[in-house]
């Protein structure tokens, strides 16, 4: 399927209260986190970010308006080796990371979810959707097996997965500067709306994620691969979305349609959807994200049959 931006789908602030806090594992670094609970919650909703996401206003907003419209809490945390505290990968970890082998640094960003639900509260659920952005939807794809492990994990949704192409790092970055250079149409869309746009100047204003060079060649290897391919085919879903922008240089249209075919030979549903006019940032698009939200997400919940697109 493909939307179109359309300004009338950005309504009214989200009202679920957002808690943010930082997590302090025994042994690891410290992260951020934010929990979102809507007022009578049916499930979780595990949220990934993208790369260099910092959880201050905007990623607050996203997160009410993903619990709003789900009625799922929303556990999201930074991705470690990207946060305000400057703490790098472990050396293991990176090592790993700079073969290409993305398991290693999932596991440790699933203890900072642990203990982020164990701070908040959120007890393991009897319903799960999981939910990642670009440099997330590895991570999302490679916790599949630990989530798995705390309830039934209803739907999988990817928007714009990188690691589905096999290229070089040099390759990878030229790819994100296209993509960047898209960024001020995607946040165009969101002008007319004071409540984003109050957000957006509060997130200027708040401190930003910082990685080291070490650590950003690592995710770059990561990214460069076909792992979430593999993750993939490991995995048992019961329905998968997908979403890539049409002029996303990430994203690349052949290698989203060869992720499509494979999910449609084997017979997981969920919608495949294209957003039309917009880049790998689309996520950045408020009209956009609710416009997704009711396109994968919209049959949420425990009694329905799954994803329902709109």
């Amino acid at each position: 399927m493909s939307l179109w931006v359309d300004p009338r789908s950005l309504r009214s602030r989200p009202a679920s209260p957002v808690q943010q806090h930082t997590l302090r594992p025994v042994g690891l670094s410290p992260l951020d986190a934010l929990i979102a609970t809507p007022p009578d919650p049916v499930g979780v909703l595990f949220y990934f970010p993208g790369f260099n996401t910092p959880l201050g206003p905007w990623e607050i907003e996203k997160c009410a308006h993903l619990a709003d419209s789900t009625s799922l809490t929303v556990v999201l945390t930074e991705i470690p080796g990207m946060s305000r505290f400057r703490d790098s990968i472990p050396r293991a970890v990176r090592k790993d990371m700079l073969g290409g082998r993305v398991e290693s640094w999932a596991d440790l960003n699933l203890a900072y979810i642990a203990e982020a639900m164990r701070v908040g509260d959120v007890r393991h659920p009897e319903y799960m959707q999981v939910l990642g952005f670009s440099t997330g939807c590895s991570l999302a794809v490679a916790s599949l097996p630990v989530l798995g492990g705390w309830g039934p994990i209803e739907g999988l949704n990817l928007v714009e997965p990188v690691a589905i192409s096999q290229r070089n790092v040099a390759s990878l970055q030229a790819h994100n500067l296209a993509d960047w250079g898209r960024m001020g149409a995607v946040l165009a869309t969101n002008r007319g709306h004071d409540w984003v746009m109050s957000a957006r100047r509060r997130q200027r204003r708040e401190p930003s994620v910082h990685y080291s060079a070490v650590d950003l060649l690592a995710i770059g290897q990561v990214l460069s691969s076909q792992g979430l391919l593999e993750g993939m085919a490991a995995a048992d879903l019961a329905t998968c979305a997908l979403v890539r922008g049409s002029r996303s240089s990430l994203c690349r249209r052949p290698d989203y349609d060869r992720l499509h075919d494979s999910l449609e030979l084997r017979g997981v549903p969920g919608p495949t959807i294209t957003v039309e006019g917009m880049g790998h940032q689309l996520w950045h698009s408020f009209p956009i994200l609710m416009q997704l939200t009711r396109a994968m997400l919209g049959g949420s919940g425990p009694g329905n049959s799954g994803n329902t697109p709109s």
